[in-house]
């Protein structure tokens, strides 16, 4: 089954006053309400489209995964009641045409109930703030050393339809956000559970070089309070080069700017055709690297200078 959205268009002024004027008077209960997984967000046997139309001839698509376990849950409220707007507006304005957000809410499928929350590519305010407030912040996590940010590349490869790719050869973006390591495994009845329909376990660097076909993949590493900042960092390095962003001091605008970063080198590489990371990723326990360590300590792509 296709679902097929992204109309309207994207206004600054008017999401910057619903911010002030609504979300920010709000806690972040009051602004996520949803308990559990709401059926519209559940993909199983279902495929995201981000196609052009007359209002939208160059759809470009970006998914932001969001690790909603423990205390991640803030960063979906910093952007829902302040820097959501501030990215969309600077992505414009440095040339990004006709952008489509699709959010996900990313846990773990060893311990949680809804390990995956997929939204639709939209590309108005109103229908990218829908679709982000409907994300059931569960806080949980497993406890067991990694989240399943995996299920955000498994969805991008498979469950995916884009225009931008198919039509003018532009990879989408993928950017997740968390402070854990990568399970390195998503098991067969996970996928069978989330996504309907499943042969074996997958190992994610066999599903990072199959995603990376039609999508630029990011990640942004928080830092995390249990002392594996060695360990997260190490993993992502190897699987990501010079496209995982560690940000040492967490704060919502550091995280914005990376979004921001990540967005712009992929749209401004595809201009310049240099789309193609040309990195393969490497297993978890090789003992070798081409990370280079000084470019991901920065942003994507220098300070953006967001906020």
């Amino acid at each position: 089954m296709k679902n097929n959205m992204g109309g309207g268009s994207y206004s600054y002024s008017t999401s910057v006053a619903r911010a002030n004027a609504v979300y920010k008077s709000m806690d972040r209960n009051e602004v996520f309400t949803s308990t559990s997984l709401n059926p519209q967000m559940d993909i199983k046997n279902k495929v995201r489209e981000c196609v052009d139309s007359e209002e939208h001839p160059n759809a470009f698509p970006i998914i932001i995964g969001l690790d909603v376990t423990g205390s991640m849950g803030r960063i979906p409220y910093e952007l829902i009641t302040n820097t959501l707007p501030q990215i969309m507006k600077k992505i414009m304005d440095e040339g990004v045409k006709d952008p489509q957000v699709c959010f996900l809410g990313i846990g773990d499928s060893r311990s949680d109930n809804a390990p995956l929350q997929v939204g639709q590519f939209e590309s108005s305010d109103e229908l990218m703030e829908k679709w982000l407030k409907l994300v059931y912040l569960e806080g949980h996590g497993g406890g067991n050393g990694g989240e399943d940010y995996g299920l955000a590349w498994y969805f991008a490869a498979r469950h995916t339809s884009i225009d931008s790719f198919k039509k003018h050869g532009r990879k989408g973006v993928i950017i997740t956000i968390g402070d854990e390591p990568v399970h390195m495994t998503i098991s067969r009845n996970s996928i069978k559970e989330l996504f309907g329909s499943a042969e074996a376990n997958v190992n994610v660097v066999d599903l990072l070089n199959e995603v990376r076909s039609e999508w630029d993949v990011y990640h942004i590493n928080i830092p995390d309070y249990y002392g594996r900042k060695a360990l997260t960092k190490s993993c992502w390095n190897k699987l990501l080069q010079d496209k995982v962003l560690h940000i040492e001091a967490d704060t919502k605008e550091a995280v914005a700017d990376g979004i921001v970063g990540a967005i712009l080198n992929s749209y401004k590489d595809a201009d310049s055709g240099n789309n193609d990371c040309g990195i393969n990723a490497t297993s978890s326990d090789s003992n070798t690297t081409s990370y280079d360590e000084k470019k991901s300590e920065t942003s994507f792509g220098g300070s953006v200078g967001l906020l």
